[in-house]
Order: C-alpha cells, then structure tokens, then sequence
C-alpha cells in the first residue's frame, strides 16, 4: 500500500473500526493504517496484543490465521493472510483486525465518496 493510499483510507478505516496492517516473513512490522480501537497511533494498536508469535510462526508457514482477541472491552478479530512471491515464498503477511464487539458504525457515505474519486481501472 502506498503511503497516499494509506492516509486517504486511515479515517475512513478508523471510522469504521478496521486497523490493517503487515509484516515481513520475520514478524517485524511494516506498515499500519486505520484503528480498530479507536486510537491515533495504528502501530501501538497492533503492539496492543493483536499479534502473538504462534500466529507469527503459523502464518509466515503458508496458513491463513483468525484469531479473536480482548484488548480492554472490546472484542477483535484479526485475520491474519499470508502474501506469496511469483515463486511461492512468504514474503509477508497482510492483516485486518476489526471491532466484533458492537454493530459497525455507518460509513457507507464516505466511502461511496472515496471510491466516486478513484480513477477509472484501465
């Protein structure tokens, strides 16, 4: 994900409660963008108790990982995808965690706005 990318998706992704997130095939963490705890700093939430090394370890071995997690009140569920090389390797792993505590808040406002100013796919 580009950084212009990023910072166009975080507020609405924090909005909505979703936090993405990747690391390396090492476990060390790339990039963040979004919240699903309602933070400012999409990095500490990850550190937050979002990753374990099983899912480390299981993930950057080829399998898709979900787990639940408690972070204070709330409820999250992170799904953990391991991204492939044209030659098969783990070369990292892209995560998305999301607040299963309490209904979503709407975003489908912003969002049908964000995606209205995206270029036309070639």
């Amino acid at each position: 994900m580009t950084n212009e990318i990023a910072a166009d998706l975080a507020p609405l992704l924090a909005k909505a409660r979703i936090l993405m997130f990747e690391y390396d095939a090492d476990g060390f963490l790339t990039q963040a963008v979004g919240s699903c705890l309602g933070g400012s700093d999409p990095e500490l939430e990850v550190r937050a108790g979002l990753v374990s090394p099983d899912v480390v370890r299981r993930t950057v071995a080829g399998e898709t990982v979900v787990v639940q997690a408690r972070v204070g009140d709330r409820t999250i569920e992170v799904r953990h995808e391991p991204i492939r090389s044209e030659r098969g390797r783990i070369e990292r792993v892209v995560a998305t965690a999301f607040d299963v505590t309490g209904p979503a808040p709407a975003v489908m406002p912003e969002l049908t706005l964000w995606r209205a100013s995206l270029p036309a796919a070639s």
